[in-house]
């Protein structure tokens, strides 16, 4: 029979598989590890999860036991990416992850973390980092301390969600130009006659 709740089970369970510190996570994976399990941890936006997020998901998956997901607040997604960023909130999508097969573990990552800190909590057997990655070689070799090795994936999709979001915008321009052009006439004409 397979157990319907715990992080391990096949069920959502979005309480159990959203750790709330980092002093919370070393403990969660130090007994995971005890248990023989091994500790795979990447991290990211998924903001618009989208198919390459979720064969990333699986992918990182296939490195171990566990997939512990770091996921970056929407704080610090804006200092990164800009105030109209993230399109979906924090909060959906760290149960959106909940609801992906290959995660088990969820952290949102908040923008004053110092850092590596996620990485020092979990002490993950494989680091999953994407090929456009922005750790430098150093970097990859520093982080060797505080995981058993560094495993770069290549992106499962040949959109990002920043590339959809430009299509979207793009589009929308589009499409809006000649429904403004035939409105906006009309409309400049009808504030100027109230004036």
């Amino acid at each position: 029979m397979v157990a319907s709740s715990g992080i391990l089970s096949p069920n959502v369970n979005f309480e159990d598989r959203l750790v709330g510190s980092l002093d919370e996570m070393t403990r969660t994976v130090s007994h995971l590890k005890g248990l023989g399990y091994r500790i795979v941890l990447t991290s990211g936006s998924f903001d618009l999860i989208h198919l390459g997020h979720v064969k990333y998901l699986a992918k990182a998956k296939e490195q171990g036991d566990v997939l512990a997901v770091g996921v970056d607040s929407d704080a610090k997604i804006r200092r990164r990416k800009g105030d109209d960023r993230p399109m979906v909130p924090q909060a959906e999508r760290l149960e959106m992850l909940a609801h992906q097969r290959p995660v088990d573990l969820i952290y949102l990552k908040d923008d004053d973390e110092t850092r590596w800190a996620l990485i020092k909590a979990v002490a993950p057997d494989v680091l999953v980092l994407t090929a456009d990655h922005s750790y430098s070689a150093d970097d990859q070799r520093a982080l060797l301390e505080f995981c058993g090795r560094v495993e770069v994936l290549e992106r499962q999709a040949s959109v990002t969600t920043s590339e959809r979001i430009r299509q979207m915008y793009m589009h929308l321009g589009d499409r809006l130009g000649p429904k403004l052009a035939e409105v906006l006439p009309g409309l400049i004409d009808s504030i100027l006659r109230r004036s």
